[in-house]
């Protein structure tokens, strides 16, 4: 061991003499002035203890990744040192690396990270570049006591700050502690994204509304819900979102959220967004007191379940574009001067305030509104500012039982709608007010545009008016979860519509006849599900373009069309789709016909029930308990592969002609106890792989 207290020198002649004994199991040059290392240093193969503190050497040889022994190598204030070897990946029992006062070292080299018996690391240098990156950190467990990071501006443009909460969302620390450790966390100014998370501290230091974090563009706050005061970061002059969520105990946003400089707050700020902030009571907006307003560029502005905010939110938003006021029970949405707003979504508020006539609203084309205390829904100065409306959603209205008044009301809110949602208003009856008239005409007129149409969760729905479904372009209906709902306006269906899906509507008995005779209708898509009163589809004949049929877990039908001794009022002949390519039936228990006989469309590509055109390739029928028969016969198919049959308890025998299915791979029949022999010619034995019946 060379160790010298003082600066000294060593004979140039020495060091290689010395790098001889192969043995040694510790070497120090402590305080020598030796500017570089031999290479040869890596033939000591046994040492344990490497200590060049002190010394001037400005690289470390690539060959002292070869000591794979070493435990603590020392490089304490090594002041020219700039470079570590480039891999020390194979010094995997390292246990202390000192490398203090190294201000000239440039990075921690790549894959540090799996020196995973590392427990001292004095300054770990952040990289650039291909240098090691602070997500080399995350694998060192074993590290304990100081450890500085030093160059944080090389690569550290995404931070996040995260406590650990307890259970019941409190902290595990003192917040005067909590307070203290973010306090010496300040990061560098070159931070692009900041997330504190689960922080205990009741305020925020004075350090993070500082403007000279000039390239701070997004910064998010989530569940510090122990701060009662708001962050000032009003003055970050490139902040563009900011988002705020579970701040449960602050109750005032006022000035000290903007931050006391005069110049206008939020000057860059395009998002906004505040979450479950449960005790929030009062936002004061900045312009209020002194004529200066805020958030000049903002376009997007979310406040969600904030139940306690009350009064109005700022008004004067000239780039707004989306505002989203959700479940802020006490609220009063005021809306007003909002010029360049396109997207509305309010529902679960006080109350909605649409601002007189002269004001200016902008182009909307979505609006939501919903849950409000309004008996008067979207009517009034509505219906002229909106002329560009094109989506429209009404939502958790509890208590209404219509939207509007009436059938000319609703002409003028939807006639430039392109899609229309009602959901989730219990004790909603009708869509209007009054008894229908003769609107037919009208309506067809004004709603040309109109193209999807979703009514859900309206339990109390009982009829839908005629003139809903008479809209010239509407192309999908979707209905679901109208318990109440027994039946649809005996009207042909509009000539472009082409799906319609009806689930969860226990009270429906029949589809109107007049939807299945139209020569001129476009449906070639009909989904029922749930539908438990429902015994057949159609009297006569399904509709003639009809492509898609699906049926599902429908408890109570027993055919598709009319069954024996139900007589259609218009026609007794029964016939079905020509164009028919696809038909579904899953769960229906009371079926017990699909078509008679020689029914089935010859264009018939895809079926999991009913007969078996040439062209399909997988059969499935399950859980139709008192179906007897799937087809007569499987005449011409050369395609099927698979066929599986399942839970079909009343089928007591397979159609003729199955020996004649050449391609058949896979033959499955399960739990159906009735059935009791194959038709005569048995199997195809071909291409046959497996028969499994149980």
């Amino acid at each position: 061991m060379l160790t010298n207290s003082e600066p000294g020198y060593l004979a140039p002649s020495i060091l290689p003499k010395l790098l001889k004994l192969q043995c040694l199991r510790v070497f120090s040059l402590r305080g020598y002035r030796i500017p570089e290392l031999p290479n040869s240093i890596g033939d000591l193969r046994y040492l344990r203890h490497l200590n060049l503190s002190g010394t001037e050497i400005r690289t470390l040889p690539e060959s002292v990744n070869k000591l794979y022994n070493l435990h603590t190598l020392l490089l304490e204030d090594c002041c020219e040192l700039k470079k570590l070897c480039a891999d020390m990946g194979n010094l995997i029992k390292l246990h202390h690396l000192k490398n203090s006062n190294t201000k000239s070292l440039e990075e921690m080299p790549v894959g540090i990270g799996r020196l995973t018996c590392l427990q001292t690391l004095c300054n770990f240098v952040v990289g650039k570049g291909s240098g090691s990156g602070l997500q080399e950190l995350k694998l060192l467990t074993h590290l304990h006591g100081t450890l500085k990071i030093s160059k944080l501006e090389n690569n550290l443009e995404v931070l996040m700050l995260q406590w650990t909460r307890s259970a019941d969302g409190s902290s595990s620390r003192e917040a005067e502690t909590e307070k203290g450790v973010l306090d010496m966390l300040k990061p560098h100014k070159n931070l692009k994204q900041f997330c504190i998370s689960g922080y205990g501290g009741t305020k925020f230091p004075t350090w993070l509304g500082d403007s000279s974090f000039s390239n701070l563009v997004i910064l998010k706050f989530e569940d510090c819900g122990m701060c009662t005061i708001w962050p000032s970061v009003g003055q970050l002059p490139s902040l563009k979102h900011l988002a705020v969520s579970g701040m449960s105990k602050v109750k005032r946003l006022g000035s000290e959220f903007y931050g006391n400089d005069s110049s206008t707050p939020f000057a860059c700020l395009e998002t906004l967004r505040f979450e479950d902030m449960e005790e929030w009571e009062d936002w004061i907006p900045h312009g209020s007191s002194r004529g200066v307003e805020g958030f000049p560029k903002l376009r997007e502005l979310h406040v969600i379940r904030c139940s306690k905010l009350q009064g109005t939110f700022p008004e004067h938003l000239p780039a707004l574009e989306m505002l989203a006021i959700e479940k802020c029970e006490e609220l009063l949405v005021s809306i007003t001067c909002l010029p360049a707003l396109c997207k509305l979504k309010i529902y679960g508020c006080k109350k909605v305030v649409w601002r007189s006539s002269t004001d200016h609203l902008g182009s909307q084309n979505s609006v939501v509104c919903g849950d409000t205390s309004n008996q008067v829904f979207l009517t009034g100065p509505l219906k002229p500012r909106l002329p560009k409306l094109e989506e429209l959603e009404i939502n958790d209205m509890k208590e209404q039982t219509y939207i509007w008044k009436s059938h000319n009301e609703l002409l003028q809110d939807i006639r430039s709608l392109k899609r229309l949602t009602i959901d989730s208003c219990p004790k909603l009856q009708s869509l209007v007010a009054e008894e229908e008239k003769d609107q037919q005409q009208q309506l067809y007129e004004l709603s040309c545009r109109l193209e999807y149409l979703r009514l859900s969760d309206c339990q109390g729905l009982v009829k839908l008016p005629q003139s809903s479904l008479s809209l010239s372009s509407l192309r999908e209906i979707q209905i679901t979860g109208c318990s109440s709902l027994v039946s649809f306006p005996e009207i042909a269906l509009p000539s472009k519509l082409r799906e319609i899906d009806i689930w969860h509507c226990d009270a429906l008995k029949s589809l109107p006849e007049a939807w299945m005779c139209d020569t001129n209708s476009s449906l070639e898509i009909l989904e029922i599900g749930s539908c438990h009163s429902l015994t057949y589809i159609a009297g006569v004949q399904l509709p003639p373009g009809l492509k898609r049929l699906d049926i599902l877990n429908c408890d109570n039908i027993r055919t598709l069309t009319v069954e024996e001794g139900i007589q259609s009022s218009s026609s007794s002949s029964r016939y079905t789709s020509y164009l028919l390519e696809h038909l579904e039936i899953y769960s229906c228990p009371s079926l017990t016909c699909i078509f008679s006989k020689n029914e089935l469309p010859a264009t018939l590509e895809s079926l999991k029930v009913g007969n078996l055109p040439p062209s399909l390739k997988s059969l499935k029928v399950w859980s139709c308990s008192k179906l007897e028969s799937i087809a007569e016969r499987l005449d011409n198919n050369t395609s099927l592969e698979k066929i599986s049959i399942s839970d079909c308890g009343n089928l007591k025998i397979l159609p003729s002609g199955l020996h004649n299915l050449r391609q058949l791979q896979e033959i499955k029949i399960w739990a159906c106890e009735n059935l009791v022999s194959f038709p005569q010619g048995g199997l195809p034995c071909a291409k046959l792989k497996e028969v499994d019946i149980r």
